[in-house]
């Protein structure tokens, strides 16, 4: 496969994801939501910028390497200030409800992740650092089936709950499992 090719297919999941990123959050019309996304990317800014300092650039280009790293610091600030917790789920306090659902699906992801790396031999965290790709595909399939589950619900059920912090590090150790051979293979 031509290397301009095969780059540029790996380059679309992280594309998409960050322009779907951003269209959720113009769609929203939310001030914290975008403060809260507009600290995430310099926050994450500084910390690749202290990471690496030889090079200069960092701050800007590698939060865009790793998208769903800027969303779920994101998810994170946006939590910490409007998050509600009830019999029936979480919700985001004047947040819109598809926002909410993005937002919390990215949140639970990433608390998957962190939780479920020891047990399951650090596979999850090395494709969350290894296969960027990987990581947006699967984060955007972990919130589309929080949206089928959520449908009709005010909250983001607790069974969406479950489900995106335990599917997710699942997903992304099995997507890894299955295509890194296959891109050594190809790519």
């Amino acid at each position: 496969m031509n290397p301009t090719l095969s780059s540029a297919l790996l380059l679309l999941p992280l594309v998409l994801y960050t322009l779907h990123a951003l269209w959720r959050l113009i769609a929203s019309d939310s001030l914290p939501a975008v403060m809260s996304f507009a600290l995430a990317y310099l926050t994450l800014g500084l910390v690749c910028r202290l990471a690496l300092p030889a090079l200069p650039m960092v701050p800007v280009w590698l939060p865009f390497l790793y998208p769903y790293a800027w969303v779920g610091v994101g998810a994170l600030l946006l939590a910490m200030a409007t998050l509600k917790v009830g019999r029936n789920g979480l919700r985001l306090e004047s947040i819109p409800p598809i926002l909410s659902i993005y937002v919390l699906s990215q949140l639970c992801m990433h608390a998957g992740v962190l939780l479920l790396t020891p047990l399951l031999s650090g596979r999850p965290a090395q494709a969350y650092s290894m296969l960027p790709p990987l990581v947006a595909t699967g984060a955007y399939l972990i919130y589309r089936l929080c949206l089928k589950l959520c449908r009709h619900q005010p909250a983001f059920s607790w069974l969406a709950v479950m489900v995106s912090t335990l599917a997710a590090p699942l997903l992304l150790g099995w997507m890894a499992e299955l295509s890194v051979p296959l891109m050594l293979r190809h790519f």
